[in-house]
């Protein structure tokens, strides 16, 4: 008999017992590939049906859960906080809340969108409500604490967009909370009508005061723009004994950014904010105005940057002793604030020996080095008196009065020029070595913007 061969090429028994083996052998390998090409088709039938099965049935809300259910909200680091946790299977707005047993809500989370998910947070019993309360020194408004201690029912509220509302709860105690509320007391903003255009006149700076009731996480300080509330200017706090965030009494000062060459925020109405908020998540803040007004950084110039020396040629000035060196310049207000100048005024004359401090002591104490003032002065280089010969920067008709805090006050407005004239009767010899003299333009305790203007050579003695 010649050899068989199965389909796997394996040598069959060649005896006849061994031929009805080999039949039964396959007969069951075909029933078993039909078998399971019968289980693939099902299977794919199965498959191509499950795109109408919504896997997002059942509760909207599950697996919610408030663990620890006992907590200290203090923040000594020991069950400070408890966890939330809570699962939804469709979209759904989302709230958790609180009630005490006298049936008062609390809310933690108020209507927040939320899609379908897993979600954990931490509570360390803070709820975030605003409560303006009123204060010896104004209000203050409480931006969110911790409950006081006590038995709560805790919430959570899911409402689908077809109204369907899901809630599950449960208790939760709290005990030793830290419910004292940090206070900014006696907050204090003064002067509350503020002009940084360094004009001397209530633009020194802005004082922020008042007095840390206990020891914080943050404080933060800032102007803001009732029109524009999300943009902040932060003020930095003046050093002092207590630190930013410790008990005690604390001093900022807000100077508009003039003094760093900057332009201060226009002219309007401001708020001077405060906020304090405690390791417990207790917080709160106090809010005071402030209006700025005539608020810019001020620019003068002396015009052309000349000055008209009588007598002058090729830079050189002959005096005879006992005459008098003489000029005339042209001082612009080149800014958008005005400026404020005072006397001696144009057409005064000084003997060599005399300097604006020794008039003002004659009768005219306003003529003393003013801070914010501007005035026209005349130097030579052997003097111990820095700019000794000073002039209002323009005469009577050239400037506007104004009378503020009961003072008389003198201003070169914006994009007006001032005539500024004088002479220096040469009465006695000036030190040897004296050569060169200038003009300057002075912003007392400032600055001097302009100097060494039209310097010459004065030769005193000379017909």
């Amino acid at each position: 008999m010649s050899q068989m061969l199965d389909r796997r090429g394996s040598v069959l028994n060649q005896t006849p017992d061994g031929d009805r083996r080999a039949v039964a052998a396959g007969r069951v390998n075909r029933s078993a590939a039909m078998l399971r090409v019968l289980a693939l088709a099902l299977a794919l039938v199965t498959l191509a049906g499950c795109g109408n099965l919504d896997f997002s049935a059942g509760p909207l809300l599950y697996d919610a859960q408030v663990l620890p259910d006992s907590i200290s909200p203090n923040a000594d680091g020991v069950q400070d906080a408890t966890e939330i946790r809570y699962s939804l299977r469709r979209a759904a707005t989302v709230s958790i809340y609180f009630e005490n047993e006298a049936g008062e809500r609390f809310y933690f989370r108020q209507e927040r969108r939320r899609s379908p998910g897993d979600y954990s947070v931490l509570w360390g019993g803070v709820v975030d409500e605003l409560l303006t309360v009123e204060t010896d020194y104004g209000p203050q408004e409480i931006l969110s604490r911790v409950l006081p201690d006590g038995l709560y029912r805790w919430t959570i509220e899911a409402r689908e967009d077809n109204g369907n509302v899901a809630q599950l709860s449960g208790d939760i105690r709290l005990q030793d909370a830290d419910t004292d509320i940090p206070e900014l007391r006696n907050f204090l903003v003064a002067p509350q009508t503020f002009r940084p255009n360094q004009d001397g006149l209530r633009d020194d700076w802005v004082s922020i005061s008042y007095y840390l009731t206990k020891d914080v996480d943050s404080v933060y300080v800032y102007l803001t723009d009732p029109n524009e509330p999300g943009v902040k200017f932060p003020i930095a706090e003046d050093p002092g004994v207590a630190k930013t965030t410790e008990r005690g009494y604390h001093e900022y000062r807000y100077e508009g950014g003039v003094d760093l060459n900057a332009e201060p925020p226009p002219d309007g109405t401001y708020n001077i904010v405060g906020e304090a908020r405690d390791l417990s998540g207790n917080a709160v803040r106090v809010i005071r105005e402030l209006t700025i007004e005539e608020g810019g950084k001020p620019r003068a110039d002396i015009a052309q940057g000349e000055i008209a020396w009588e007598g002058e040629m090729n830079r050189v000035v002959g005096v005879p002793l006992g005459d008098k060196l003489c000029f005339k310049a042209i001082v612009t207000n080149e800014g958008a604030v005005p400026i404020r100048t005072t006397g001696p005024w144009p057409s005064q004359e000084y003997r060599f020996s005399e300097n604006y401090n020794t008039l003002a002591a004659d009768g005219h104490e306003e003529w003393f080095q003013q801070a914010g003032v501007w005035r026209f002065g005349i130097n030579f280089d052997t003097t111990g008196v820095d700019f000794p010969y000073r002039w209002g920067i323009g005469r009577a008709e050239d400037l506007e009065r104004r009378v503020i805090d009961g003072q008389e006050q003198w201003y070169l407005l914006p994009g007006k020029s001032g005539e500024v004239s004088g002479c220096i009767v040469i009465d006695e010899e000036p030190p040897v070595g004296t050569n060169f003299w200038w003009g300057g333009l002075i912003h007392e305790f400032v600055g001097v913007p302009n100097n060494y203007v039209d310097r010459i050579t004065v030769n005193v003695g000379v017909p």
